[in-house]
């Protein structure tokens, strides 16, 4: 079996992890599912920080974990713990528990954003870092060809403080699998390709694939 290069692991989780920030405050952020704390965590810091209301995204996906035996939207699990465990008050939650992947989470959660009337000239994306680019180039295209209401929007995004660790097989198989979702599914949905995709790390992504 091929040894693993740690360091470009570490380099596409750079690449994959890139946060993007030019605004003191937000109107709000919308919140990508998974059965992690950390992203209730960051929400939350966000949202005392600078974001106007949290839109939690999410039901059962593919990141759901246990969640998915008891049948818990990933969007109920996240506000719940901002809400008890980091004081966000329900005034400024709300909730879309019907995303079943990605591109569900963007629309239903443009969608909601519509419905609520919520201002939207500036949004914060918030994601596992992993997904953060895949989540931000997603979104911009669906808006592009479903919801041109929102093509004046402009979108930070920030990930969570995951600890990732490029020795971890768990991470090295996300690493590689999110960023061959970027190089790739541009063809496969039409999408507008990545920016600065690192051709070097996708070729390298592809040889280790398969022994991952």
């Amino acid at each position: 079996m091929a040894k693993i290069d740690e360091r470009k692991i570490m380099q596409m989780f750079d690449y994959l992890s890139d946060e993007r920030t030019s605004v003191d405050n937000t109107d709000g952020a919308i919140v990508f599912g998974r059965a992690d704390p950390r992203v209730a965590k960051r929400a939350a810091s966000l949202y005392h920080n600078q974001s106007g209301y949290l839109l939690f995204t999410g039901g059962i996906g593919k990141d759901s974990g246990i969640l998915t035996e008891f049948q818990i939207p990933e969007a109920y699990f996240l506000a719940a713990i901002a809400n008890s465990e980091y004081q966000v008050p329900r005034g400024a939650i709300y909730l879309e528990p019907r995303a079943a992947n990605g591109a569900d989470c963007c629309r239903f959660s443009l969608d909601k954003i519509a419905a609520e009337s919520l201002p939207h000239d500036n949004l914060t994306l918030v994601a596992h870092s992993t997904s953060l680019r895949r989540l931000d180039i997603l979104m911009k295209n669906i808006i592009a060809k479903e919801k041109p209401q929102f093509a004046s929007t402009k979108f930070e995004r920030v990930g969570t403080n995951y600890p990732f660790d490029a020795h971890k097989p768990l991470d090295q198989r996300e690493a590689v699998a999110e960023l061959l979702r970027v190089a790739d599914w541009p063809a496969i949905y039409g999408w507008n390709a990545a920016e600065d995709l690192p051709q070097d790390l996708v070729d390298y992504a592809r040889e280790i694939k398969e022994i991952l």
